[in-house]
């Protein structure tokens, strides 16, 4: 069932390729961080940092919260806020759009052995601010994720790992605010990491990201650092 999962993911990572038009370079900073309230609450925190084509400048902040309920040692759900702002630099002058997010979450945290699996589906409420005016969009992710070690101690607590991860992006509610399209984006993503410990671990990889836009197909090569801790 597992391996179903990551073929089909896998499958439809791949599923734009050769169709989009240029590529660009990227470099993305992604630190993720769950803090324990109680044995039943979480609070989940995220800061990324994009940058624009060939890393000329720094072009997206991403900032995300959320409150997580954990059901059972492995299942859990969350309701969150994220704030997303771009900026870019086109014919001398510079442009902002900001995005407010509000989000459901799920999600499923296992182990196949020593491998360690995550599988998260995401309902995210969109408010995007365009030339005066907030369009809103809902948009359904689905991810998985695996940790598999390579050199490591008997329990995975310290070590050497690499990491694999597809998630797609589905327009679910007017979709013409967006691109006009059922499918908006696939970001497939592998990596090399390193467990310091049970608390912190770090990683870095490359991400391709396919993306439908109104008028084209975009694709990027992204070279991603990511810093994940748990306190």
């Amino acid at each position: 069932m597992i391996r179903s999962v990551f073929i089909l993911f896998l499958l439809l990572s791949f599923a734009g390729v050769g169709y989009g038009q240029s590529v660009k370079n990227v470099g993305w900073f992604f630190n993720s961080n769950t803090h324990k309230i109680s044995n039943k609450f979480d609070l989940l925190t995220d800061v990324q940092l994009r940058s624009a084509d060939r890393f000329a400048y720094l072009n997206t902040l991403l900032l995300r919260g959320a409150l997580s309920y954990n059901i059972t040692g492995k299942h859990s759900v969350a309701f969150g806020y994220a704030y997303k702002g771009d900026w870019e630099h086109e014919n001398g002058e510079r442009t902002y759009s900001p995005e407010n997010r509000i989000y459901e979450q799920y999600l499923y945290d296992f182990k196949a052995g020593k491998v360690e699996i995550n599988a998260r589906f995401r309902l995210e409420q969109r408010f995007v601010k365009e030339e005066g005016s907030t369009n809103f969009s809902q948009r359904a992710r689905a991810f998985i994720s695996a940790q598999i070690p390579l050199v490591a101690d008997t329990g995975f607590t310290k070590g050497v790992y690499t990491g694999i991860q597809n998630e797609i992006f589905l327009n679910v509610q007017h979709k013409d605010n967006v691109n006009n399209s059922t499918f908006d984006q696939n970001r497939s993503f592998v990596s090399l990491g390193y467990r310091f410990n049970k608390l912190i671990d770090a990683e870095f990889g490359y991400m391709y990201w396919y993306q439908k836009e109104e008028d084209t197909n975009s694709k990027s090569n992204v070279w991603q650092l990511m810093l994940t801790t748990k306190f």
